[in-house]
């Protein structure tokens, strides 16, 4: 019988696979420093799929999600936040030249999906140019924007429009 107690035959019983899984258990982290269920130490050197890579359990960041959860938990963006406006005009005011907008998203493909809509609604072009090699995403935007075949081949008919060029091949472009 097997052991339900084994994260990871529970994890690969359950998952959807999408995702390959390393022959690795983490437990914690502190900055980047990686413990596994033996308390083995690695560097973390994945910028996390969906986050910015600050460190783990970092005191600043630790000591600022504690405060806000204890005023607000999630604030969609159908209403006003101060936390919120506060870090937009930050970050507007970091952008160059006469960038004053911000859209804040959750992971990576989420904002070449957003990337993707806005060119398009700003160009009115429907072509895209993506260089190989690229890892985009997992959505049908970001896959057609990915160049590796075992990423696009399960998902074909994907979005048209995207052409693929060598990276920093200027004559190829």
């Amino acid at each position: 019988m097997a052991d339900l107690n084994d994260t990871t035959f529970l994890e690969d019983m359950h998952t959807s696979g999408v995702y390959v899984k390393r022959d690795l258990n983490l437990l914690r982290g502190e900055g980047a420093i990686l413990y596994d269920i033996n308390e083995e130490a690695y560097i973390d050197c994945v910028g996390g799929q969906g986050t910015c890579n600050v460190g783990h359990t970092h005191p600043a960041v630790m000591k600022t999600m504690r405060e806000q959860m204890f005023d607000l938990m999630i604030c969609p963006e159908i209403f006003h936040n101060h936390q919120r406006a506060m870090f937009s005009n930050k970050l507007s005011d970091a952008a160059p030249g006469m960038m004053t907008r911000v859209y804040l998203c959750n992971s990576g493909t989420e904002a070449v999906e957003a990337a993707l809509k806005f060119a398009r609604y700003s160009t009115k072009r429907t072509g895209v140019i993506a260089a190989m090699r690229g890892f985009h995403g997992r959505t049908f935007g970001s896959l057609s924007a990915t160049w590796n075949k075992k990423y696009r081949q399960p998902f074909e008919p994907l979005v048209p429009g995207f052409s693929h060029v060598p990276y920093n091949n200027l004559e190829k472009l």
